[in-house]
């Protein structure tokens, strides 16, 4: 199975794809912030200065025109989906998986299924050092996953691990939920991350409940008849705003929750997001993915030579992250995961 976000490939903008030359739409916002502070100073004069204020206009606007230029950026980057720079394609796995090997010699190893292939997945590009660095976020998460957790994470088999895997995601999702429920009661314009991450969890929950025939979203569609299901996420994501899908999510996050928290139940691009944010890690996933999009991305390296793209990655919040990325291969367009893995 499985964004955005995404959906994608990183908040805001789905084809920025190299996380050291994306700009974070929060990082604009933190600068206007910034900027409305500096401008609230009192003007004040001094022999042979000029007044502070008048430099705090001039940061604003060198701010704003900075602003301008990357949306404009962006903008462009958004139109450029075919072309000299990318394009879309029809591939299939074996395809998918050798454009992967040519050019970042990764290959796929199966760390089994049984609903937890996600977090199996995942379970070895995760080391100690993450999982101490995680639990200083609370004493809830202390307690829900054990002080210890980054002393015992060395010895832990991948099954263990992906049991703790699945519940850091949940603990990050409950968070985000509840960090979601306290924003749209003050009526807070969402930024752009935040966004990106309710659209995800939404199509998520779509197809969770469309294909179990729950909430108002059902269409009496049968669990087996995936393309029908993927047909109505479609619909209803292409549908729904983003004020629907805030309540749609709120509405349905604990029953989301409880099903995707269960051992053996399948888990998405939500809980990819969870883990990137939660271990702070960067999470990218390859292959085709059914439920969002009909075919691959490529881009271009030269004279005919492309390279594909993953259709979702996350990055953290908080700080760069500059060791290498979780990296994970979809088969079959929906339903497994395989870790990938250097050769």
């Amino acid at each position: 199975m499985q964004p955005s976000s995404v959906t994608a490939l990183g908040p805001g903008n789905q084809l920025l794809r190299n996380p050291s030359s994306a700009v974070k739409p929060g990082h604009i916002k933190r600068q206007y912030r910034l900027a409305e502070k500096l401008l609230a100073v009192p003007e004040r004069t001094s022999a042979g200065r000029k007044p502070i204020r008048g430099a705090f206009l001039a940061f604003f606007s060198g701010i704003s025109a900075l602003t301008s230029r990357l949306r404009r950026q962006q903008q462009r980057s958004k139109t450029e989906v075919s072309g000299y720079r990318e394009k879309s394609a029809e591939m299939n796995d074996p395809q998918i998986l050798q454009s992967l090997q040519d050019s970042h010699r990764l290959r796929v190893k199966d760390m089994g299924a049984g609903g937890n292939c996600l977090f199996l997945s995942v379970a070895l590009q995760v080391d100690a050092a993450d999982v101490e660095s995680m639990l200083l976020r609370s004493d809830v998460w202390r307690q829900a996953l054990g002080h210890d957790l980054g002393q015992r994470w060395v010895s832990m088999n991948a099954l263990e691990r992906a049991s703790a895997l699945r519940r850091i995601s949940m603990l990050d999702e409950a968070d985000f939920i509840s960090d979601l429920a306290v924003r749209c009661s003050r009526g807070e314009v969402l930024p752009d991350e935040v966004e990106w991450r309710v659209r995800e969890l939404f199509k998520d929950m779509a197809e969770e409940f469309i294909g179990s025939n729950k909430t108002e979203l059902a269409a009496n569609i049968p669990g087996y008849d995936r393309q029908r299901i993927w047909d109505r996420v479609r619909e209803v994501v292409r549908t729904t705003t983003l004020k629907g899908a805030c309540e749609f999510v709120l509405k349905h996050a604990d029953e989301y929750m409880a099903t995707t928290g269960r051992e053996g139940n399948w888990a998405g691009s939500s809980e990819m997001a969870a883990m990137a944010r939660a271990l702070q890690r960067t999470v990218i996933a390859y292959g085709n993915d059914w439920v969002t999009q009909d075919s691959v991305t490529l881009h271009e390296l030269g004279p005919g030579t492309w390279q594909v793209q993953p259709y979702f990655q996350s990055w953290p919040l908080e700080k760069p992250d500059l060791r290498e990325p979780i990296q994970l291969f979809q088969t079959h367009g929906g339903g497994h995961y395989q870790m990938l893995t250097k050769s």
